[in-house]
């Protein structure tokens, strides 16, 4: 396995190991995570306005989103990563203040554990280490013996990892350098859909995205927003401030692990090969960070006590939490009403998986392995041209090796959808064994010359 960061497939074997079913000790794994998410976002909130009212505002909002709900009602690595995340820059805010070299060594630790579960964490260790060179006040000695500390601590895992798959398949992370520059539109335009959803209401969207040069004047807005950023944090009175306010480090820190993330997310997408999804999945460990920042914003309008802004912070507060309800409201009644993914009724009753399972093959390829896995309790091999850097120049060769396999250990080829050979493939030698609403299972039995 090397497409995928190990930590949660680590945490689940042992569960496995010590006797749980992996599937059980996953729903418990993802309600302890977001119940950490909540309560972290709440410690974060009231240290970055100095209110206990915006953390508990933070904290209420983040425990009913419905971003966040679809996120933990699937089994996947966002619902660790992002604790780990908030635990991380909690900790290390905590280090800012008192300068415990404890909470350094947790907080790096629980970065180098986030980027262990999702390679997009690659470059949090990194925001970790600028943020603690920051303090103009600190010999330059302290402070390279931290960032050291906190890259040696955070990076050691994911090097480890990424050291193993280098050395077992010539690739780090599942994925080659190649360039799509031309993804680049597509890639930024669904990536401000996702975020523009989470807090502004689907018309707004929707005009938005229809004014073809709004999309890029808006990121480039944010790119130059970043930039100033970055401009103003090379100042020492800038900061002198950020190092002596907690609010302004919290914000500074949070910032720089959201750009940190969403930029490996982007050169993912647009410099590997096969590029890498950007998605709402994706997208949703940025969705608690910028809940953060806008928390911090909102809390510091309201410090200054004016009448005028802490109106408009109320009128904000008041659609957002609105349109919050509205989408919060038509989540659950999506969630609960046929469940998600593999736990849906339509694979829950797939004739495929049925006859998967009547038939109990020796080998199984399919275009779907963790449906043979979790409903037939099957293990099986993906189908050649499912997988990253297949050659279709090849298929002549490798179609005939799959096939001496099916035929040496009674396999089938299970096929979900519409069951389609890709281009290259003949299918001599295979047959139609069984053909269902939802797929179809070829064998070499049928398809063989008798």
């Amino acid at each position: 396995m090397t497409l995928h960061a190990p930590l949660l497939s680590i945490v689940l074997a042992g569960a496995e190991a010590a006797g749980i079913d992996a599937i059980a000790f996953a729903r418990m794994l993802n309600v302890a995570c977001l119940g950490a998410e909540v309560l972290l976002i709440g410690a974060l909130a009231k240290t970055m306005t100095r209110s206990a009212g915006f953390g508990v505002l933070a904290a209420l909002v983040v425990a009913g989103s419905g971003e966040l709900l679809q996120v933990h009602a699937l089994l996947m690595s966002e619902p660790l990563f992002i604790a780990l995340t908030l635990a991380g820059i909690l900790a290390l805010l905590h280090y800012a203040g008192d300068r415990r070299r404890l909470w350094l060594a947790l907080g790096a630790l629980a970065l180098g554990l986030a980027a262990l579960s999702r390679y997009a964490g690659l470059a949090l260790p990194a925001a970790g280490a600028a943020f603690l060179v920051l303090d103009p006040d600190l010999p330059w000695r302290r402070k390279l013996g931290d960032a050291a500390i906190a890259l040696t601590l955070g990076l050691t895992p994911l090097a480890a990892w990424m050291t193993r798959n280098l050395v077992l398949t010539g690739q780090t992370g599942g994925r080659s350098f190649g360039v799509h520059l031309e993804a680049w539109p597509s890639v930024r335009d669904q990536a401000l859909a996702i975020v523009l959803n989470w807090f502004a209401p689907l018309r707004l969207i929707d005009w938005i995205m229809e004014q073809d040069p709004l999309t890029a004047v808006l990121v480039g807005a944010a790119g130059l927003g970043t930039a100033g950023m970055v401009a103003l944090l090379m100042t020492r009175r800038v900061r002198q401030l950020v190092s002596r306010d907690v609010r302004l480090s919290g914000v500074v820190l949070v910032s720089l692990c959201l750009l940190s993330y969403l930029g490996i997310v982007f050169f993912a997408a647009i410099f590997s090969w096969p590029g890498a999804d950007v998605n709402e999945r994706v997208l949703s460990p940025l969705y608690p960070l910028l809940w953060l920042v806008l928390v911090a914003g909102l809390g510091w309008a309201w410090g200054r006590r004016s009448a005028v802004l802490r109106v408009i912070v109320g009128l904000l507060l008041l659609a957002l939490l609105r349109n919050k309800l509205v989408y919060d409201y038509y989540t659950i009644r999506e969630l609960g009403a046929d469940g998600l993914g593999y736990a849906s009724r339509a694979w829950r009753s797939s004739a495929t998986i049925q006859e998967v399972v009547a038939m109990d093959p020796g080998v199984i390829y399919t275009n779907d392995t963790a449906a043979i896995y979790l409903l037939a309790n099957r293990s099986s091999y993906w189908v050649p041209w499912a997988l990253p850097g297949y050659d279709p120049a090849s298929a002549d060769r490798t179609e005939a090796e799959m096939l001496g396999v099916l035929l040496e250990q009674d396999g089938v080829v299970v096929l979900f959808g519409d069951g389609d050979l890709p281009a290259g493939w003949s299918g001599a030698g295979l047959g139609t064994e069984v053909q269902t609403d939802d797929g179809v299972i070829l064998s070499p039995k049928s398809g063989a010359p008798g």
